[in-house]
């Protein structure tokens, strides 16, 4: 399961809209770099904005369960309506997966799952490239929601959109992710906090030759 579309998941509102420019909302700002990838790039959740499509065009392979939101993703790159906990390639497939602020909708139970379909569809020595939200824990007596707006630089354009999901009885944050990356044979090369206001993170994972 990916990415879902605008109000799925958790029962909760997930916002991938622009919001107008004079709007007042703090935005985290992310610069995303044209990045060296040979063959195929598989992106989990690629729909909606399709930001990494947006700056790797033909090489992309974009996966969804949503229809609606890989409809609304712009094109130039191939579009698959697939489950990312399920996936339909032969193991080996591909040098590199992608994952921007996908994770976040995904229901944690499947999280597992997930890494070890990462894995399995990534060429040895391959590499998975995450960005996404560093969320908390529902507080004991506050909103179980967790909201983030985005400015992301492109390397030829910027686009600002916001996510809103529920949050967890626990913290789904890099540390969390590390650990699952870790249990499903990935070797985790680097892992930063990104965003002026660090609620988000980019980690890089390797499997091993």
């Amino acid at each position: 399961m990916t990415r879902r579309t605008c109000l799925q998941l958790f029962g909760a509102a997930a916002a991938c809209a622009q919001t107008p420019k004079s709007d007042p909302i703090v935005r985290e700002e992310i610069a995303l770099e044209d990045f060296p990838a040979t063959g195929y790039i598989l992106d989990l959740g690629g729909g909606c904005r399709g930001t990494i499509g947006r700056i790797k065009g033909e090489q992309v392979v974009a996966i969804d369960i949503s229809a609606k939101e890989l409809d609304e993703a712009p094109g130039g790159f191939l579009k698959i309506l697939m489950d990312a906990s399920d996936l339909k390639f032969p193991k080996n497939s591909f040098e590199t997966v992608t994952e921007f602020f996908a994770l976040m909708f995904m229901k944690p139970e499947i999280h597992d799952k997930v890494f070890s379909e990462a894995f399995r569809v990534l060429k040895p020595g391959g590499k998975w490239l995450i960005w996404d939200a560093s969320m908390p824990a529902t507080p004991p007596d506050g909103k179980p929601e967790f909201t983030i707006h985005l400015s992301t630089k492109l390397p030829k354009e910027t686009i600002q959109y916001g996510y809103s999901v529920r949050t967890a009885d626990f913290a789904l944050d890099a540390d969390y992710y590390r650990a699952l990356a870790e249990k499903a044979g990935f070797r985790v090369e680097s892992t930063k906090p990104i965003g002026q206001n660090r609620r988000a993170f980019f980690m890089e994972l390797r499997k091993a030759q």
